[in-house]
């Protein structure tokens, strides 16, 4: 019985660690514009550098206005593009 308590706890731990880990996350308070590419990936700029890039669900264009919820985002959080919620997926550094 122990044996198999000990065993579902390192289960879990292997399950859960690596998507701790693989969650990207950024501050993205201090942008000053956005470029998009393709339909739906963002790349915000501060001080005209490139610093995030990101998609969002659905479709934005160049002319969209893009606004915060909040500034600490993750894969799943949720930014307003034209006023609706979109959910960001793959947040990742423009350095990449």
């Amino acid at each position: 019985m122990k044996k198999n308590i000990l065993f579902l706890v390192c289960l879990s731990i292997l399950i859960v660690l690596p998507n701790l880990v693989l969650a990207d996350c950024v501050d993205i308070a201090g942008f000053s514009s956005f470029s998009v590419t393709g339909s739906n990936t963002v790349t915000l700029y501060s001080m005209n550098k490139p610093f995030v890039k990101f998609d969002v669900q659905g479709s934005i264009d160049p002319t969209s206005k893009l606004q915060l919820i909040k500034s600490y985002v993750c894969d799943g959080d949720e930014v307003l593009v034209n006023g609706f919620k979109s959910t960001i997926l793959n947040v990742r550094s423009s350095m990449d």
